[in-house]
């Protein structure tokens, strides 16, 4: 998702990645990448990976997944097991991402 995020700027979306380690391994992990061009959530609770039905309670990880949630906070896509490498849920993502609905523009945007 970094190095296709200027697709999502120009599709107005919003990316947050969210994560239950503590804030301190984010900044260390977005630097070893060289930084993110989105934000990257705490979850230290676990609470939203609870609520979103991809904690592994046993092992206290959230599983990687993805959900979509278009500007009104619906819910409009979800796969909650997001595997990174597969271009097949990539592409599946983006055709969703690309679906929602946008927000309405007023006359003075």
């Amino acid at each position: 998702m970094r190095g296709d995020h200027q697709q999502f700027v120009k599709a107005d979306t919003q990316v947050l990645a969210i994560s239950v380690d503590h804030i301190w391994a984010h900044k260390a992990y977005a630097k070893s990448l060289g930084d993110l061009p989105f934000p990257l959530l705490a979850d230290w609770d676990k609470a939203v990976s609870r609520r979103w039905g991809v904690l592994n309670e046993e092992t206290g990880a959230a599983r990687r997944s993805l959900f979509l949630v278009d500007y009104l906070g619906r819910l409009r896509w979800r796969n909650p097991r997001y595997d990174w490498r597969s271009e097949e849920q990539y592409s599946a993502m983006v055709e969703a991402m690309l679906g929602l609905p946008m927000i309405p523009k007023t006359a003075e945007q």
